[in-house]
């Protein structure tokens, strides 16, 4: 066995020249020899989980927590990776029987619940949420995650969110932004719509400053996934393609499109393991250099192959979710990756949500996205996006034909056999009874949508944004000024 110096030397070494294999290799071999990095182990864990190295990163995690002596803070710690890499049940189970005495009671109390909801624990989550509000009145990410699973129209908990106004106002910008959008669910919860549109737009303010939107860089990423896939060339990819690439069923759209409604009818289906917004082509695109069509092919040129980069990404989802059954994967912006996805994934089906777009709009207006979605804090910027976003619909169902299945959302709702039958037949998935029972599926959805697939379909998602059409005129604007339609 190599010294620990040297071990860590080519960890180094191999992390500086971004080569993926010979970073997992090192990593591999360092935990292998126990080698003594105490802390050390934290942040290797952290780097193998953003490369995605799921297995790696869960190994480093434990031996950081070895060198710790096993202490609350380092079992924490290793909570938050298991949340981070999908696997709730077992991060909320493991931190409700975790000695609490030396750990912030409101901390663990947050992330108890907000497990606990995205396991469809309601009552559990809304019980720890609100020992949170108890310790840190006014505090927005706890306020905000109560607001997803309560009705403040007939909801007491309402007035107690109204009374910690003032509190809020104390709170950093992040934080009191998102007490504003649990605000604005209030006051349309309470049928107020003049009142919820500014808290909202008043949250949304308070993120913009801390994340502006750059229109130039979205453009050019749009531009990028459309440029250099000549005609034939995607086929020419895919013939030297040797694997089986047929795990993966891309659901990709607009967030608040219905992607998680169809994801939730996928994965009631016994051949369908799981699925989530994992981001997976993005670790394809950084190792092929890109996700133009010129990209690949300087990629191929310089001896990399498509068997290597679908290799890459199922070898990732593989780390996330284990070898068996097949796997959605509905990470929204997969729509600037469709080409790299076509070429090195050739068995994998397509699909493509589409909602009205004035609903569509004012529901990711008025939603807080975890991880920040940059361009959903002002409605010219929503209609910028949403414009290019057509532009890619419409580019890519030229170019894959019917490989790209597109479906849309009313039509879903109000014909759900019929189309559940079809998404099933484009996956080459068997008709089963309990897809159309979806709602019934004991899972993990950790996304904004998490509640409301838990009900059977129902139209409650049309025309939601008729109440608030005059405060939405400059998304109106602005998208039929870029090429869009909306109804009048």
């Amino acid at each position: 066995m190599a010294a620990p110096n040297l071990l860590i030397d080519t960890l180094r070494d191999a992390v500086r020249r971004r080569d993926r294999v010979a970073t997992n290799r090192a990593v591999d071999r360092l935990l292998s020899a126990q080698t003594a990095l105490g802390p050390e182990w934290r942040r290797i864990a952290e780097l193998m989980r953003v490369s995605g190295e799921v297995g790696l990163a869960h190994r480093a995690m434990d031996a950081y927590v070895t060198a710790a002596g096993a202490t609350p803070e380092a079992l924490f710690h290793k909570v938050v990776l298991l949340t981070q890499t999908g696997r709730l049940r077992e991060a909320h189970d493991m931190l409700a029987v975790m000695p609490s005495a030396r750990m912030d009671p409101a901390a663990r109390a947050y992330v108890l619940g907000n497990t606990a909801l995205t396991l469809g624990l309601i009552d559990q989550g809304r019980a720890e949420l609100e020992k949170v509000i108890r310790d840190r009145p006014g505090w927005g990410p706890a306020w905000v995650s109560l607001a997803s699973a309560v009705n403040f129209a007939t909801d007491p908990l309402g007035d107690r969110l109204l009374a910690d106004l003032a509190a809020a106002e104390h709170q950093p910008a992040g934080d009191r932004a998102r007490f504003h959008y649990a605000l604005g669910k209030l006051h349309h919860d309470r049928g107020a719509p003049d009142r919820a549109f500014a808290a909202f737009a008043q949250g949304a303010a308070l993120l913009r400053g801390a994340l502006p939107y750059s229109r130039r860089g979205n453009e050019a990423g749009a531009e990028a996934a459309m440029s250099g896939f000549r005609s034939g060339l995607i086929e020419q990819w895919q013939a030297q393609q040797t694997r089986r690439t047929g795990r993966p069923i891309f659901v990709t759209g607009l967030p608040r499109s219905g992607t998680t409604l169809v994801e939730q009818i996928l994965t009631s289906h016994s051949a369908v393991a799981d699925g989530g917004e994992i981001s997976l082509a993005h670790h394809v695109a950084v190792a092929t250099g890109g996700t133009s069509g010129g990209a690949i092919e300087r990629h191929l040129a310089a001896g990399g192959s498509t068997d290597a980069m679908g290799g890459l990404y199922l070898h990732l989802l593989e780390e996330r979710f284990g070898p068996e059954g097949r796997i959605v994967d509905k990470t929204v912006d997969n729509s600037r990756f469709l080409g790299l996805i076509a070429a090195a994934l050739p068995d994998a089906p397509l699909i493509w949500m589409r909602r009205d777009p004035l609903d569509s709009a004012w529901s990711c207006f008025r939603t807080f996205f975890i991880h920040g979605v940059a361009w959903s804090y002002d409605l010219a910027d929503i209609a910028h996006h949403f414009a290019l976003e057509d532009r890619l619909v419409d580019y890519w169902q030229e170019r894959l034909g019917d490989r790209l299945m597109v479906v849309p959302y009313p039509a879903l709702v109000d014909a759900p056999e019929d189309w559940t039958r079809r998404i099933l037949a484009h996956c080459g998935l068997a008709e089963e009874e309990q897809v159309h029972r979806f709602h019934e599926t004991d899972r993990v959805v950790a996304t904004a949508s998490a509640l409301q697939v838990r009900r059977p379909i129902n139209r409650s998602g049309i025309g939601v944004a008729e109440r608030y059409r005059e405060f939405l005129q400059p998304f109106v604007e602005a998208y039929r000024a870029a090429g869009g339609t909306v109804e009048r």
